[in-house]
């Protein structure tokens, strides 16, 4: 009988395998034997090794297929990161603010207080220094008499001395002499020893804060404000009044116009 027998068995690889042609049962070899053994073999192994380079380039093919879909999935965890951070940043901000709000207003509701209270102490302040200042100025208005009673005093001894004496200066030039010695400086002389040592803000640390030296110079300035307008207002009190004004005669027409009544003598 007539036998075909591949020895690579059902893949296919005829290259491998020995062709028997009009061979009976008995004629093959062991040596022809063992060669197709190992043909199948080798076969069989090149089919397992075929599949798993076959499932080998698939899954590449799917790692590739995933490898490109890296940048944007790298970009889509970036976007969500950076959405997590945003929010997460708003949320504690708004937080913050929140607290924040809450204390300010809390802190609020003290101002109208301490606004009422601060604004009764500026007045305070403001009416201690008017007072200094006025009971420094009838002060200085007294001592200003006392000091022209001492040059009247001064003044008639002067004369009365010059008149027992012929050779002394005359009477004009007595008076210029006495008057050098009185006046504004005599004033603030007495007033510097009944009153030694004395300053306004004596005692008031005015450089210790910011704060006081800029208080009390705003208060200074609103009272010296207000003198300077309490002297202008004085001074157009005492001011003598304007002369009236005269107005200049009219000049009146030559003619006048002939009434119904008038009765015109003719030449």
């Amino acid at each position: 009988f007539l036998v075909y027998t591949v020895c690579s068995g059902a893949s296919g690889y005829a290259s491998h395998g020995v062709i028997l042609k009009n061979l009976g049962p008995d004629t093959l070899k062991p040596e022809q034997t063992k060669e197709c053994e190992m043909s199948d073999e080798n076969a069989n192994e090149l089919a397992r090794r075929l599949r798993k380079a076959e499932e080998a380039a698939s899954y590449m093919e799917k790692l590739e297929s995933l490898a490109a879909e890296a940048p944007a999935l790298r970009e889509q965890v970036g976007l969500l990161h950076r959405m997590e951070e945003r929010e997460r940043h708003r949320q504690d901000s708004l937080e913050r603010a929140e607290m924040a709000l809450k204390a300010a207003a809390q802190a609020q509701r003290s101002l109208p207080t301490l606004v009422a209270d601060a604004a009764s102490l500026v007045d305070q302040l403001a009416r201690s220094l008017r007072e200094v200042d006025m009971l420094r100025r009838e002060a200085t208005a007294n001592l200003s008499v006392v000091d022209r009673m001492d040059y009247e005093d001064e003044l008639d001894q002067a004369l009365e001395e010059a008149d027992e004496e012929p050779m002394q200066r005359d009477s004009q030039s007595i008076r210029m002499m006495v008057a050098t010695r009185h006046g504004s400086a005599r004033v603030r002389q007495i007033i510097e020893e009944l009153s030694p040592g004395f300053e306004v803000f004596a005692d008031c640390e005015l450089d210790a804060t910011p704060t006081r030296r800029e208080l009390t110079n705003l208060i200074m300035a609103k009272l010296a404000a207000e003198a300077e307008s309490n002297r202008y207002q004085q001074q157009r009190r005492m001011a003598p009044p304007p002369p009236p004004v005269i107005p200049e005669p009219s000049h009146v027409a030559a003619t006048e116009p002939i009434g119904e009544d008038h009765q015109d003598f003719g030449p």
